[in-house]
C-alpha cells in the first residue's frame, strides 16, 4: 500500500514525504504506470549508482526509448548526459535534505526540444530510511515557448522604447512613473533608477502641477483614448538641476488589467522656442541697437494714434537724426560709426517710460513714440538727452567724437493719420538740422 504523510516544513518550505509499503516491485510497477504523467522511481544501488526501479510508458516516450528498457537499468544509461549530472545532484539533494526538490530540463529528442520540469519525492520504506525517489516529470515546453515570446517581445519593445529620439514615460493610475525611457531620462537629466516610483509632478514646475493634475485626471474620467501629435500639449518640464524648459507632450491611456495608466510622448522644444524667440525679435528688433525696428514702429505708431482717439489723449512724436554721421564712418570706420549709434539709443533708452517706445526708423534716423507727453515735456527730455551725450561720447573706444542730433517733435490728439504724423515731425526735424533762419 501506499501511504502520504502530512507536508512539513523544511528550511522554510513545505515538503511531502512518501512512504511505500511493502516493498513489492510489481505493486509498484503498477502504481507507476496508473499515473497519467511522466513518472519513474529511482533507488540506489550497493554500486552507488541509482537505477530505475520503474517507469511508466510517458517517462520511456519522454526519453525516446522502449518500456521495457528502463525496468532495472542504470539511470547514467537511459538520460542524457547533458542532464545526467544535474539530474543526479537533484536527486542526492532530495535524499538529503528528506523534501521535495524541482528542477528544470530541456531535452533534444530526434531533433525536437522539450523542455521539463523535475519534480523529485523522497520515498520512506517501512525502516523510515529514504533510498528511493519518486521522479515526475512536467510538460513545460508551451510554456517557455510563451515565457521566450513573452521575452521577445519585451525586449523589443524595450529596444523601441529607449531607442525613441522623444521621451516616453508612463504613469499608473496614482501618477507614479512606472516606465521611464533614455531619451526621457536625457531631456530631464534624471536617471531612471531615480525616476520610476517617483510622482509625475516632480517632473512639472510647482506652479503648473495643481493644473496638471486635474488635467489628467479630467483625462482619466474622458472617453478620449488618445491625443494625437498635432494636438501636442506645450508645457514646462523641470530638470533635477531645477531648470526649467519648455516641452511638447502627446498623451494615451491604456487598460493594464483594472488599472489604467498613462503613457506620455515628451519632446523638448527648447531649441525651437529658442529659435522661434530669436526670430521674433528679429522680426521687431534691430540687430546692431536691438531697440524696435521700422516695421514695428509703424505698427505701435498706428495703434497709439487710435488710443488717441479713443481716449481723447494726445501723443509726442520725434523724429532724431545723428548730425555729422557720415563723418564719422568716414573718418574713424564703421565700426566706430556702429559703436556711436549703440551709445546713442542706449542713452535716449535711458531717459524714458516703460510706456515710450524706441526704433531706429533707418540708418542713423530714431523715432520716439511719447503716449500721453505734450510736446514741451518731450523737448525737456531732449535736453537731458543732449546733455548726458556729452558724457557719453567720453567713454567710447575713440576719443574726441561728438555725438550731436537734431530733433523734429511733433504734438497730436489723434486727428491725423500715422503716414501725416511722421511727415510733419520729420519736417520739423529738417529744419532744425538746417538751423535758424538768417536774419
Amino acid at each position: 500500500m501506499f501511504t502520504f504523510s502530512s507536508p512539513h516544513s523544511h528550511s522554510g518550505t513545505k515538503s511531502l514525504r512518501m512512504a511505500f509499503l511493502p516493498e513489492n516491485q510489481k505493486l509498484l510497477s503498477a502504481f507507476v504506470n496508473a499515473i497519467g504523467a511522466s513518472v519513474a522511481v529511482y533507488r540506489r544501488m550497493e554500486d552507488e549508482d541509482f537505477h530505475v526501479s520503474a517507469a511508466n510508458r510517458q517517462f520511456a516516450t519522454m526519453l525516446d526509448r522502449a518500456p521495457d528498457e528502463l525496468g532495472g537499468a542504470r539511470l547514467s544509461h537511459i538520460v542524457p548526459r547533458y542532464i545526467y549530472i544535474p539530474l543526479l545532484e537533484q536527486i542526492e539533494a532530495c535524499l538529503k535534505t528528506q523534501s521535495t526538490t524541482e528542477a528544470e530540463f530541456v531535452i533534444d529528442r530526434g531533433g525536437r526540444v522539450t523542455w521539463w520540469r523535475f519534480v523529485l519525492c523522497p520515498i520512506f520504506a517501512g525502516d523510515g530510511a529514504a533510498r528511493r525517489v519518486l521522479n515526475t516529470c512536467i510538460d513545460i515546453t508551451d510554456k517557455k515557448s510563451l515565457e521566450t515570446s513573452l521575452t521577445q517581445t519585451q525586449s523589443r519593445f524595450e529596444a523601441v522604447v529607449d531607442s525613441a529620439y522623444d521621451g516616453i514615460i508612463s504613469v499608473d493610475e496614482n501618477h507614479r512613473i512606472v516606465l521611464f525611457n533614455n531619451a526621457a531620462s536625457e531631456i530631464f537629466k534624471t536617471p531612471k533608477s531615480e525616476a520610476v516610483g517617483r510622482k509625475l509632478e516632480t517632473l512639472i514646475p510647482t506652479r503648473f502641477r495643481e493644473k496638471h493634475a486635474s488635467y489628467l485626471n479630467g483625462f482619466a474620467r474622458s472617453p478620449i483614448k488618445s491625443r494625437p501629435m498635432e494636438s501636442r500639449v506645450s508645457v514646462m518640464g523641470l530638470r533635477s538641476d531645477g531648470s526649467e524648459f519648455p516641452v511638447e507632450v502627446t498623451i494615451a491611456k491604456i487598460n493594464v488589467g483594472a488599472r489604467t495608466e498613462f503613457t506620455a510622448v515628451v519632446r523638448d522644444i527648447s531649441e525651437r522656442a529658442k529659435l522661434m524667440e530669436e526670430l521674433q525679435r528679429a522680426a521687431i528688433h534691430d540687430p546692431l541697437t536691438g531697440v524696435h525696428n521700422r516695421r514695428h514702429l509703424s505698427r505701435i505708431l498706428h495703434d497709439e494714434i487710435e488710443r488717441c482717439r479713443r481716449f481723447d489723449h494726445v501723443l509726442t512724436l520725434a523724429m532724431i537724426d545723428l548730425n555729422n554721421f557720415k563723418d564719422i564712418n568716414d573718418t574713424y570706420g564703421h565700426q566706430a560709426g556702429d559703436e556711436v549709434l549703440v551709445a546713442f539709443a542706449r542713452t535716449i533708452g535711458q531717459h524714458l517710460r516703460d510706456v515710450d517706445t524706441l526704433g531706429r526708423w533707418g540708418g542713423d534716423e530714431f523715432m520716439v513714440i511719447w503716449p500721453e507727453t505734450e510736446e514741451a515735456q518731450a523737448e525737456t527730455v531732449m535736453d537731458t538727452i543732449r546733455e548726458r551725450l556729452a558724457e557719453v561720447a567720453g567713454t567710447l573706444s575713440v576719443p574726441d567724437i561728438d555725438i550731436a542730433f537734431s530733433v523734429g517733435l511733433y504734438e497730436t490728439d489723434g486727428s491725423i493719420e500715422a503716414r501725416e504724423l511722421v511727415l510733419r515731425a520729420d519736417d520739423r526735424l529738417y529744419r532744425d538740422k538746417k538751423g535758424p533762419a538768417p536774419e
